[in-house]
């Protein structure tokens, strides 16, 4: 049996899309209790452990392996999810370029606001897609002289570096506990800084040079509202901040 949605291979009994209406949540839910437990616990399943090796399903605490279970299910649906998502996101950006394309060629008509982006509305003013273009920025490995040379003109300030500007430093070089990584942003406005010192001209161009430009990125976000006159609501697409 399979599941016409997913198009998976659905355990025996298991429910399937549709069947809520014909035997009530109630008994769907003991019904999917019934399968899930049946597929866990089925005779001479085999379940791999970290080293590599399988080992039949009773050598595992029954609350472990459900919680396996459930782990690689929902992985699996993420990552069949996040297939769908990429493959219409691209979609969407190919039916943009393509109605921008139309548009040039039949009107002369160019679409787009600043630094390549746009604000598109329906007739109605009830619906509206914005595009928005950003550069990506990275930290190149020169990152290490720019802040040798920005330390030696706070050590040389001495006291007269302010405790906020040497904040302003600390946190420009301080890298995200999860990535590791320099925020471009931080260095980005450290550049602008005006500091009186003769070295600091110097440590501003390697600051410049510690960040490479490595091309840009669209993005593109779903708007809509009730009323011409109500204020637009995002459609969130993020899964996390999604409530159920």
């Amino acid at each position: 049996m399979r599941d016409f949605l997913t198009d998976r291979r659905v355990p025996k009994g298991a429910p399937v899309f549709g069947q809520t209406e014909i035997f009530g949540k109630r008994d769907m839910t003991m019904m999917n209790k019934q399968s899930r437990m049946t597929k866990a616990f089925a005779e001479g399943r085999m379940i791999r452990r970290m080293s590599g090796q399988e080992s039949p399903v009773e050598n595992f605490r029954p609350r472990d392996v459900l919680i396996h279970d459930w782990v690689y299910e929902g992985v699996e649906h993420a990552r069949c999810l996040q297939e769908i998502m990429m493959d219409a996101k691209r979609r969407a950006f190919e039916e943009f370029d393509l109605m921008c394309d139309l548009l040039m060629e039949h009107y002369g008509a160019r679409i787009g606001g600043t630094r390549g982006g746009a604000e598109l509305e329906s007739i109605d003013r009830l619906l509206k897609v914005q595009i928005t273009t950003t550069d990506q920025k990275t930290v190149t490995p020169a990152i290490i002289a720019a802040e040798e040379l920005v330390r030696e003109v706070m050590d040389d300030l001495m006291d007269g570096a302010s405790a906020d500007l040497r904040q302003i430093v600390d946190r420009a070089f301080s890298r995200n506990r999860q990535t590791g990584q320099i925020s471009t942003a931080r260095i980005v406005s450290l550049v602008t800084m005006e500091i009186e010192h003769p070295k600091w001209p110097a440590a501003q161009r390697a600051l410049r040079e510690a960040i490479d430009n490595s091309g840009q990125r669209r993005y593109m976000r779903f708007y809509q509202r009730a009323e011409a006159r109500d204020p637009w609501q995002l459609i969130d697409l993020n899964y996390s901040s999604l409530e159920v």
